[in-house]
């Protein structure tokens, strides 16, 4: 079987459960990645012969999909900023649109970098704090993380990508905890959001395989993790501090 008439197959068989244009990136991601190529090599590697052991293994991923897994942790891995990040049950898979808040961070730093003290509340996988380090060498970052599973693999991704963060296995709404930490000068955040209403329109392979900690705000109080994220913010900022 070839890349090209496996492309077709995964097509055929995923087709009820994406729509046309999720079904082709999907197809794209998982035959590159079984042959460690790159995207930019896509079109070339369109006649090349899938060994069996890629087509079972294939088939593993097709039959996990069909479930309703998500293909990062099918995959065991996820892409942003273009830093590859190990991912798994139990971490937030990193959204492409949150990028959108590292380049904000950087745009917005008014200072030498090499003064800059930023935390990353809620780190996850680590992709903000990473990102953020990789792109300000000279900036000192920490990153937050209530979740043994999720700063595990934090700490993973950092040293495979040859990051110094200062990590910090941390309850956010422990206001004691506070006060072992420096003065920051950003504090970043993507925090849950998510309430109890909403929860019916997500995509199943968020609603059941990621983890609720990292999607849904408290009932009582959806703007809970903004309240004492902004608290946090007003104890810690620096004097030329932004949240």
């Amino acid at each position: 079987m070839t890349v090209q008439e496996a492309t077709k197959w995964i097509l055929q068989e995923i087709a009820d459960q994406y729509d046309q244009e999720e079904c082709a990136a999907i197809a794209k991601e998982l035959l590159l990645f079984q042959l460690k190529s790159e995207p930019k090599d896509w079109f070339k590697i369109q006649r090349l012969n899938l060994a069996e052991k890629s087509i079972g293994t294939l088939t593993q991923q097709i039959n996990r999909l069909k479930k309703e897994e998500p293909l990062q942790y099918i995959l065991g891995e996820a892409w942003f900023c273009n830093l590859r990040f190990e991912v798994g049950p139990g971490v937030l898979i990193p959204r492409p649109e949150t990028e959108e808040l590292v380049e904000w961070v950087i745009s917005h730093c008014r200072f030498p970098v090499q003064e800059l003290r930023l935390l990353d509340v809620g780190t996850g996988s680590g992709c903000i704090a990473i990102a953020l380090k990789r792109r300000m060498k000279a900036a000192s970052v920490w990153a937050m993380e209530k979740s043994q599973e999720a700063i595990k693999q934090a700490r993973n991704n950092a040293q495979q990508l040859g990051t110094a963060i200062e990590f910090l296995h941390m309850d956010l709404f422990d206001e004691s905890k506070w006060k072992s930490l420096p003065e920051f000068d950003f504090i970043i955040s993507n925090p849950p959001y998510i309430t109890e209403k909403e929860i019916n329109e997500l995509a199943n392979q968020v609603r059941y395989h990621e983890p609720s900690l990292a999607l849904f705000a408290p009932t009582h109080d959806p703007l809970a993790y903004y309240r004492k994220i902004t608290a946090l913010f007003l104890q810690k900022r620096s004097k030329t501090g932004q949240l």
